[in-house]
């Protein structure tokens, strides 16, 4: 009874611990070499992988697509977190055929005809190169985060990174061309900026 009462008295006063709330990690990404733009340099991501271990997958709700169409993959980069289910639809008035070789996401969905969608399960973080075995010129490219916090930098350098629980991360940024950069980073109850620069030795 005596610790029903302090509850409630602790409650009345306002007192109750503020539950933890989750962050945002926004920032942006420079290159620094010397006459080259940014933006000519392909796709750049950045996630976060949780130093505590917890790295949770892709939230329910509307799975992501990679459309063949016009003998093209649409989009030809896409970034999920690892666990997530991609549809494939064939919107094409021919056969088309998705596979990769990227271990340990190889995978192969066959030879479908347009209207039909096939779907792969990107269960293990890594980069995964797509291919048509009927088209050469297809190809594409999926990058598998290990969480669900990660963005597609923009064409100006900026990302943001949003719900990131308060702990300790790893923050990495990813670039075809250029070397990958690691940062560890900690989260509070709220935002924190993170500034990178690729291209330079030790940043």
């Amino acid at each position: 009874m005596a610790a029903r009462i302090l509850l409630l008295l602790v409650l009345s006063l306002g007192l109750a611990p503020a539950a933890s709330t989750a962050g945002e990690v926004a920032g942006s990404v420079s290159l620094g070499v010397e006459g080259v733009h940014l933006a000519s340099q392909g796709p750049i991501a950045v996630y976060l992988e949780s130093r505590s271990g917890a790295q949770p997958g892709s939230p329910p709700g509307r799975r992501p697509t990679i459309r063949q169409n016009g003998a093209h993959f649409v989009p030809d980069f896409l970034v999920v977190a690892a666990g997530t289910i991609v549809d494939m639809p064939n919107d094409d008035t021919i056969f088309h055929n998705v596979f990769s070789l990227s271990r340990p996401n190889e995978f192969d969905l066959g030879v479908y005809p347009a209207g039909q969608s096939r779907s792969v399960t990107f269960a293990h973080a890594g980069l995964v190169r797509l291919y048509c075995s009927i088209h050469e010129s297809m190809r594409g490219t999926v990058l598998v985060a290990p969480s669900r916090w990660f963005a597609v930098v923009s064409a100006g350098g900026a990302y943001r990174i949003r719900d990131v629980p308060p702990g300790s991360y790893s923050l990495h940024v990813w670039n075809e061309r250029l070397p990958a950069l690691e940062r560890k980073i900690a989260v509070p109850d709220g935002s924190v900026r993170v500034d990178v620069t690729l291209g330079v030795p030790g940043s």
